[in-house]
């Protein structure tokens, strides 16, 4: 357990000996050679988000090159949760080329890898250039390549639950294909999920973030006669409502994300919002803003804590 792990589960910042004294920090010694005989590890898992699949920009050899450092870990994950736009675009493309996305994925996704994997559906993994009529139009296509039934879910796994929301809802009023939001019957869906699991440590996972700071920062840049704008698309619309049902079940820990890649942590009413950059960098074409070509390695404990660590695997132009 490192040093910042130590930090976070004891809630103290790293002056509180220097200003509370040193038998202050004695005590916060003890409790953290407490928290270390005390908290067990219960899973790890490898979070990887927006990838962006393609052919171009060498883009399957970099996949490759992420999913081999995932794997030579001492201490291996057990699954990979990837949290959307695994391709780089299905929205506004031909469906031979939607095919070449997703043919190019599963190849790496089997011969590159060994993991089992967990999806969440991404606003580019969906299919929007095709015919209404289409059984494959929209998110049928991206069910289809995720081998799901419907695109959100919850299952357990060492003791803790995962919910996967569906943050892409389409939208007709103002001629955009998406919303990042959750509609009215997966919202009481999760309601009635987190009831039925009030007893069990809590992860939700989203392609869009529920909450984030940093696309306020990015949007800004270059401004200087404006205040901060969060544009839409950036969070959930509706994250009022979902932070609200969270604050009613203090299970819930931890909420993971992609989309914005960029890397972002927000805690609010004790939960943890996190988006964990993008594997695809500033898509395939560099960093993103300060965020680099990576991926997360996740460690959930029994006593609902857990470390999130973002890792570079190499990336080069």
């Amino acid at each position: 357990m490192n040093r910042r792990s130590l930090i976070k589960r004891l809630g103290i910042g790293t002056l509180s000996g220097l200003v509370l004294g040193n038998s202050a920090f004695a005590d916060t010694l003890d409790q953290a050679n407490d928290i270390i005989k005390t908290a067990k590890h219960s899973l790890r898992f490898a979070h990887l988000t927006d990838v962006h699949m393609q052919p171009e920009l060498d883009a399957p050899k970099w996949l490759a090159s992420c999913l081999h450092h995932v794997q030579s870990h001492t201490e291996k994950p057990a699954l990979i949760i990837n949290t959307g736009d695994c391709i780089m675009d299905a929205l506004k493309q031909p469906k031979d080329r939607v095919e070449t996305q997703w043919k190019l994925w599963h190849q790496l996704m089997t011969g590159e890898n060994s993991l089992p994997l967990e999806y969440a559906i991404g606003n580019h993994d969906c299919w929007g250039a095709g015919q209404k009529s289409d059984p494959l139009y929209g998110k049928n296509y991206a069910l289809d390549m995720m081998r799901l039934n419907k695109p959100y879910r919850s299952f357990d796994q060492a003791g803790w639950h995962f919910v996967v929301l569906d943050s892409i809802q389409p939208r007709t009023n103002d001629g955009k294909w998406y919303a990042c939001q959750l509609d009215d019957a997966q919202f009481e869906w999760l309601g009635q999920d987190l009831a039925a699991n009030r007893d069990k440590h809590t992860v939700i996972l989203s392609h869009a973030p529920i909450l984030s700071a940093a696309p306020l920062v990015v949007g800004h840049l270059g401004k200087t006669d404006t205040g901060y704008d969060l544009g839409g698309g950036s969070i959930l619309n509706d994250a009022e409502r979902v932070v609200t049902l969270f604050t009613q079940h203090p299970q819930v820990k931890l909420a993971l994300s992609g989309h914005i890649h960029l890397t972002d942590e927000v805690k609010y009413q004790g939960v943890s919002y996190i988006s964990n950059g993008a594997v695809s960098g500033n898509w395939w074409k560099g960093d993103r803003y300060a965020t680099k070509n990576g991926y997360a390695m996740v460690d959930l404990y029994e006593d609902g804590t857990f470390d999130n660590q973002y890792f570079t695997y190499g990336w080069k132009a």
